[in-house]
């Protein structure tokens, strides 16, 4: 073990027995590793601000509520945190996304092709979505409902691009009978 690595590991380990100690002292963990795990969470969200926030915030949740029981080992706290933040992620990820028809809208007016259809070209294609499985659902709404790349969006789902365009032509094909999504 490096010696920076050493230090950090036994400053660590005194945050930690004070925070257990007394809830309070907490912060000072906090603080030094808070915006690293937002940085870590920013680039694997999307670098998206308000997701970013929400998962650091759970990710520290999570850590405090383990606190108690919690037992340093040789690596620094941030190694623990970051292990949190990257389940925190990957459950994110994993947890079925729910969209309004409002959010569909814009799908709707693009691809019904007249505009006194749109509500019911809206409502057929949510009822489309919601049947697609789970991975190409998350995937269209994430090209069709978020306006992401397919670049954006082979890094969020770690997949490459060539799969994420196969998803998103399949998935298309399997609307195309109630409406076309423009790519």
């Amino acid at each position: 073990m490096e010696e920076k690595d050493k230090n950090e590991a036994e400053e660590d380990e005194i945050l930690v027995k004070k925070a257990q100690e007394s809830p309070e002292a907490y912060e000072a963990l906090y603080k030094k590793y808070g915006k690293r795990v937002y940085n870590y969470l920013w680039y694997r969200a999307g670098r998206v601000k308000e997701v970013a926030e929400d998962l650091a915030q759970e990710t520290f949740v999570k850590a405090y509520q383990k606190l108690p029981n919690f037992r340093l080992r040789a690596y620094s706290y941030f190694s623990y945190l970051k292990t949190i933040a990257h389940n925190t992620l990957v459950k994110y990820y994993k947890k079925p996304k729910t969209v309004s028809l409002e959010e569909l809208g814009d799908i709707a007016e693009e691809s019904a092709p007249d505009k006194s259809e749109t509500k019911e070209a809206s409502e057929l294609l949510w009822q489309a979505i919601e049947k697609l499985p789970e991975a190409e659902k998350n995937i269209v709404l994430l090209k069709y409902r978020e306006g992401r790349s397919v670049k954006e969006i082979a890094k969020l789902a770690q997949k490459s691009e060539n799969a994420v365009k196969l998803v998103l032509s399949r998935a298309r094909k399997k609307l195309a009978g109630i409406t076309e999504l423009k790519p």
